[in-house]
């Protein structure tokens, strides 16, 4: 009897689907599309490397066409013409990123300023982030961390020249990276600081920016709940909150030992400014402040490596 059921309820499932889509087809003036399975549409035509998975589709299919991830339409791009028309002739239309449940989650319901979607809000925090940190004051007045920290950088070779070791490139100039940002954005040193462990911090990075980008069941099959399901038995959902309490974990500690009234501090970092900002913000102000979107904007790296990508260019 259940199996009969469960028959029946697929079989009015794919009978509604492929309603659903006739309608939309005979509605709109939709763009091309490869061929797909029910239920999954074209995800079985994506493979680990998404972009060339595209480009070999786009080959067949077109330059603009409309592919089908779950219960989700997309609409790939992939020609210099049509990028343009999406990027600069139509990018109020198109601008908004995709909700997806990863990086709603790490940015905190979307309280930072690169996943909100494009609005009055969007505009009120983007004012608020070139007014106190992106301006040109804000530039100069952290421009002696980039000059410190590129001549011990330089200091570091140089001594690894003259006694010849084998360098790691990569590795230096990450950590001069994650020096730069963390005296910047919290006031310490990334060697000396006490929040987190050296030897993790990569790893918590990698895994931030795969939360923020990946994709879930639950982006795809958002219809009474089977991707929420599906997530929970991968063990997907358990993973992205475990990224998330660590950077909580980690942006708390700092915070609090911002908030401390004892502390001492010779230069105000990128937290000292946001949290003057929420405790002097009144009432009537458009931008609402709070401990979460402080959180948000330090979870997006690229607020800082703006900061510090301005800088570099100042000095240069």
């Amino acid at each position: 009897m259940a199996i009969s059921l469960l028959c029946l309820f697929l079989i009015t499932l794919v009978s509604l689907i492929f309603v659903v889509k006739k309608i939309k087809h005979s509605k709109w003036d939709l763009p091309p599309s490869p061929p797909t399975f029910p239920v999954i549409g074209n995800l079985h035509q994506v493979g680990e490397l998404p972009h060339r998975s595209f480009q070999r589709l786009a080959e067949r299919t077109g330059h603009v066409m409309l592919l089908h991830f779950g219960f989700v339409p997309v609409t790939v791009i992939s020609s210099r013409e049509a990028a343009e028309e999406v990027l600069r002739t139509h990018d109020l239309k198109c601008c908004t990123r995709p909700k997806l449940v990863g990086s709603r989650l790490i940015s905190r319901g979307f309280k930072d300023i690169s996943f909100t979607p494009y609005g009055e809000e969007w505009r009120e925090r983007r004012k608020f982030l070139v007014r106190e940190l992106f301006c040109f004051k804000k530039v100069q007045y952290f421009g002696y961390i980039v000059e410190e920290e590129c001549n011990l950088l330089v200091k570091k070779l140089t001594e690894s020249a003259v006694g010849r070791p084998p360098v790691d490139l990569s590795k230096s100039l990450f950590w001069l990276a994650a020096s730069i940002l963390f005296r910047i954005a919290f006031g310490q040193s990334f060697h000396d600081n006490k929040f987190i462990d050296e030897d993790k911090i990569d790893e918590l990075i990698f895994e931030t920016e795969t939360a923020q980008a990946s994709f879930t069941c639950s982006d795809f099959f958002p219809i009474a709940g089977l991707g929420w399901l599906a997530d929970w038995i991968s063990g997907k959902h358990r993973w992205l909150n475990n990224v998330f309490f660590k950077l909580d974990a980690l942006f708390q500690r700092v915070i609090d030992d911002h908030s401390d009234p004892g502390r001492w501090k010779d230069h105000k970092d990128i937290v000292d400014v946001m949290l003057d900002v929420m405790h002097k913000q009144g009432k009537d102000d458009s931008l609402r402040l709070t401990i979460d979107h402080i959180k948000g904007f330090l979870t997006v790296s690229k607020l800082v490596s703006h900061v510090c990508i301005k800088m570099e260019s100042e000095l240069i």
